[in-house]
């Protein structure tokens, strides 16, 4: 599968709840209407003291997947896109730090093992679910090459994630030139259940995390639009 992630700053003259709101709507729902798109996930970042200085850099990331890379590179050529979509952007957005990252997505787990966790964690599934608490990091480019390890299943596992998935670069959009090295991923089905997570094995959480080196690093709340 194809993620797009856009990460988006809001406009300096926009306080963060005007900054959301507006995202939900009228944008989230003029946005979901674009053709072609398989999912669509917005991720409103705030803050947690689980993370340090510098998790506030962006306020959300937009997260659309499609079929194919030529897909998700036609979206800023989509008519309603183009008609509906971005005039809207400057309403709230500061426009000239979006960063825009097609990458190819791998699950590496999607539910946990049988035994791992409680019965109940096996039928969470985040594409059911319209809400999740979603961290997500991504790896500048002077980051770490070698930022996904063998046993990241099993760290994010130890720190209660019910969903991981890492994400690499589209050569086929980004050449030898992307906005970063990869992305990673992970969801819980709540803030407690994220906080009891780390709190309950932080060396896994600092050890996950710290492989990528320089990168940013946000907790969200993603808000499903369209499965």
């Amino acid at each position: 599968m194809i993620r797009f992630f856009s990460l988006i700053p809001r406009r300096p003259d926009i306080d963060r709840q005007r900054f959301h709101d507006h995202w939900r709507h009228p944008h989230g729902t003029l946005g979901r209407q674009i053709p072609g798109m398989l999912t669509y996930v917005q991720a409103h970042q705030f803050d947690t003291d689980r993370l340090g200085p510098g998790q506030d850099e962006y306020d959300g990331v937009a997260m659309p997947s499609f079929d194919s890379p030529k897909a998700a590179a036609a979206l800023v050529d989509e008519p309603l896109f183009v008609d509906n979509i971005r005039p809207d952007e400057p309403l709230f957005q500061d426009l000239p730090r979006v960063i825009f990252f097609i990458t190819e997505e791998e699950v590496i787990v999607s539910r946990p093992p049988i035994g791992a966790r409680a019965g109940v964690d096996r039928q969470w599934d985040v594409l059911e679910r319209p809400t999740s608490i979603h961290l997500l990091q991504f790896v500048h480019r002077d980051g770490n090459l070698d930022w996904a390890g063998a046993d990241d299943a099993e760290l994010g596992l130890r720190i209660g994630a019910l969903r991981h998935a890492v994400n690499r670069p589209s050569a086929e959009v980004h050449g030898d030139e992307p906005p970063f090295l990869g992305a990673r991923q992970l969801w819980w089905p709540t803030l407690t259940a994220f906080q009891d997570g780390v709190d309950a094995d932080r060396a896994a959480f600092e050890e996950l995390l710290a492989r990528a080196g320089h990168a940013v690093t946000m907790l969200a709340v993603s808000e499903r639009f369209l499965r």
